[in-house]
């Protein structure tokens, strides 16, 4: 197998300031419980609960649901690699930044803790103002030495 690449530290500094190491897409685990649950509702008599107990009658919507699940680790993050850019590249943050010409959100001129451009990240990433304080604070190298770097993570690879 060809050795994967990995990205930088401060590639895994989001524009949004999110540590990208902590991504919620990526989360393996979550993948492997969908996949655990799929199984165990497959060894229940699915029609029968779904005439019964009226929580089972989406039961099919559950199913799918389950089925697209562990592939939201194999989704694209928005990282900021130059060598292996990933995310979507019309992401009005990603946009944004680049057209300021700044690294991360702390260093916008206008207020990012009310930026409406960040109000779908919030309430999945609930340190991102904290984070985006820390950046703005003390800066991106001391970010990435004091936050990223020390995360408890296996590096994140291209495969």
């Amino acid at each position: 197998m060809e050795q994967s690449k990995l990205y930088s530290n401060e590639d895994l500094v989001a524009y949004c300031g999110i540590n990208c190491k902590e991504c919620k897409a990526k989360a393996k685990r979550r993948g492997n419980l969908a996949n655990l649950l799929k199984e165990a509702l497959k060894e229940l008599p699915l029609e029968l609960f779904r005439e019964v107990f009226p929580p089972f009658k989406p039961i099919n919507e559950v199913m799918e649901f389950l089925e697209f699940l562990p592939m939201m680790s194999n989704m694209q993050t928005c990282c900021t690699s130059t060598e292996h850019p990933c995310g979507d590249p019309d992401c009005k943050i990603r946009v944004c930044i680049q057209e300021k010409n700044i690294r991360t959100c702390a260093e916008c001129e206008e207020d990012y803790k009310t930026c409406v451009k960040l109000d779908f990240l919030k309430p999945g990433h609930k340190t991102l103002i904290e984070d985006l304080d820390f950046i703005k604070e003390k800066g991106f190298d001391a970010y990435v030495e004091d936050v990223i770097k020390k995360y408890k993570m296996d590096p994140v690879t291209v495969e």
